[in-house]
């Protein structure tokens, strides 16, 4: 069974229904116990996802980009998927609980998880989807907006991979300010380049959990609401299909959620707990957690105080 500290599961399990959420998952009380399960080690991958899963065989799959609509079940605007299920409701609470368990995975490894994304894309929906981690080879809108032309995305994805490690270079020396205007900026950029034919809002989400990580904070959006996200996303686009997006809504979604990840006694930090290291997360008006790390054989400890702001 793994072993979890208390204050990183818990954190690791409220963000990653928070980012379902977003998406517009309504996870039952059995789900949300599947996921504290997976947690906790009790129970594999494959046995958390399992009971989900349809009891007909899907049928054999066939390459993806070979037809001229090569993300529909012919016939349907269903996406073609893994499992061959063939009911848009049933697809989608089988995508939400398969994704779940693949965020929360992530979220337990956030200082060593690589940061490239299409990397990130592919383990969070490979489950599901046979192109995933594959830019998409079709253009996309979403009411008036247009996203950015897929002959474009290689080159865009790229660039926002360099401003990625730009930013993971810098690590701790950014304060809050700007750490979420450079968030915000890296986010907007991606939602406006929309890479992938489904899964962007998730990939991007985990994104900015790990980068905020890196750079010694913790993101929380377990309080933001759907329209919240909706409503950013779409004020950031730009009035023309491949011009710049504008990261302000997403800097003030992303000010104020953001948490200072401090290892006291030490200047420095790379991302990662070391034996009897404290680690303090601190938020305005929020409770201040200090976690000492423990030593091999030991027993880590949260002890919980009052952050005055």
């Amino acid at each position: 069974m793994v072993t979890t500290k208390p204050e990183v599961g818990c954190h690791a399990l409220t963000q990653t229904i928070a980012a379902e959420r977003l998406e517009g998952w309504q996870p039952t009380a059995e789900q949300i116990a599947s996921l504290t399960a997976l947690l906790a080690g009790a129970v594999s991958f494959g046995e958390y996802l399992g009971p989900q899963l349809p009891t007909t065989a899907p049928p054999p799959r066939r390459r993806v980009f070979a037809r001229r609509r090569p993300y529909f079940t012919p016939g349907t605007t269903l996406l073609r998927n893994n499992f061959g299920i063939q009911d848009a409701a049933l697809l989608a609470q089988l995508e939400y609980v398969a994704t779940a368990g693949r965020i929360l995975q992530v979220h337990l490894h956030a200082h060593d998880t690589d940061l490239d994304i299409r990397s990130l894309h592919r383990h969070v929906f490979g489950d599901v989807y046979a192109w995933a981690g594959e830019p998409r080879i079709v253009e996309l809108r979403k009411g008036d907006s247009m996203f950015g032309s897929c002959a474009r995305i290689p080159r865009a994805l790229e660039a926002l991979q360099v401003e990625i490690s730009r930013l993971v270079d810098e690590g701790t020396e950014i304060d809050d300010g700007t750490l979420s205007y450079r968030l915000a900026r890296i986010y907007a950029d991606y939602n406006q380049i929309h890479p992938f034919r489904e899964g962007n809002g998730r990939t991007g989400t985990l994104l900015l959990h790990l980068l905020a990580h890196r750079a010694g904070r913790r993101l929380s959006l377990d309080d933001l609401t759907r329209e919240e996200w909706i409503s950013a996303s779409r004020d950031s686009m730009p009035f023309r299909r491949d011009g710049r997006a504008d990261p302000r809504p997403f800097v003030a979604v992303l000010r104020g959620r953001l948490q200072l990840r401090i290892r006291i006694g030490q200047v420095a930090l790379d991302g990662r707990p070391h034996p009897g290291d404290q680690i303090v997360y601190a938020g305005r008006g929020q409770r201040l957690d200090l976690e000492l790390i423990a030593g091999e054989g030991q027993t880590d400890q949260v002890d919980g105080h009052q952050l005055d702001a």
